[in-house]
């Protein structure tokens, strides 16, 4: 990715109006800077990244149905640009951050911080470093945790599907990917498993193999098989084979 001799394309997402004025004022101050859109949450984030291809991405981690990461998971990394992280969170959250040489305005931010962060992007992408920018993310994005349990979005062909946790019957690892099992229903969704693991409450959710997760309210039975591993079957019917890895937490639940 270079911007040489063009505007950089900037995409500011956040649902605080001031602070998408407090951006928008600091942008237009800049000789190369093109605003191309703003975006209130992640639904309308996620469809204007894929459409409007923008360079920068000012993202708000904090918002409310989906958050900053989960934005980034449902467009993908292919297609994420540079992006430069807003943020209320506190100095334990923004050594994430620091740790994969991810530049972020934390909120209140002044003019200094803003050009200097500024001039961090100019120089990534004077050098083609979108490459290394997208693996710092992908790392970013495995260590990270979501820790309001919040929903999960799940992409289709027209639309953005808002997932409760509650609604989710067991998930499967496929690949590069997630396949969630939720009210008769499939979905696909590019995430590995320990991700989506983070995601959900480990009151609620256990995992019972390497590639598979259950929602505890979803057992039914759970019948003793060969080595110490067990036949989960769900209320629907579904039987799923735990590993042996995992059955202590199994053993557990029946005392």
């Amino acid at each position: 990715m270079s911007v040489t001799g063009s505007a950089i394309r900037v995409l500011i997402v956040d649902d605080e109006a001031p602070a998408r004025r407090r951006l928008r004022t600091l942008l237009a101050r800049e000789g190369d800077v093109s605003l191309i859109g703003e975006c209130v949450d992640g639904p309308s984030a996620v469809s204007a990244i894929r459409s409007l291809h923008p360079d920068l991405l000012f993202l708000d981690i904090q918002m409310p149905e989906m958050n900053g990461f989960e934005v980034l998971r449902l467009v993908g990394l292919d297609a994420v640009p540079v992006v430069v992280f807003v943020t209320a969170y506190d100095q334990y959250a923004l050594q994430a951050f620091d740790a994969h040489a991810f530049d972020y305005l934390l909120k209140p931010f002044g003019n200094a911080r803003f050009r200097e962060t500024l001039a961090r992007v100019r120089r990534l992408l004077m050098a083609n470093g979108d490459r290394m920018m997208r693996q710092r993310l992908e790392a970013l994005l495995e260590g990270t945790s979501v820790a309001d349990y919040g929903r999960i979005a799940v992409k289709s062909t027209d639309r953005v599907t808002l997932l409760q946790p509650s609604e989710i019957d067991w998930i499967e690892g496929a690949g590069n990917y997630v396949r969630i099992h939720a009210a008769g229903a499939q979905h696909l969704v590019r995430d590995t498993l320990k991700g989506m693991a983070d995601r959900l409450d480990p009151r609620h959710f256990i995992r019972i193999h390497h590639s598979r997760i259950v929602n505890l309210d979803r057992i039914r039975e759970l019948r003793p098989w060969d080595h110490g591993e067990f036949i989960v079957v769900l209320r629907d019917g579904t039987r799923l084979q735990s590993s042996r890895n995992y059955s202590d937490t199994l053993r557990t639940l029946i005392g």
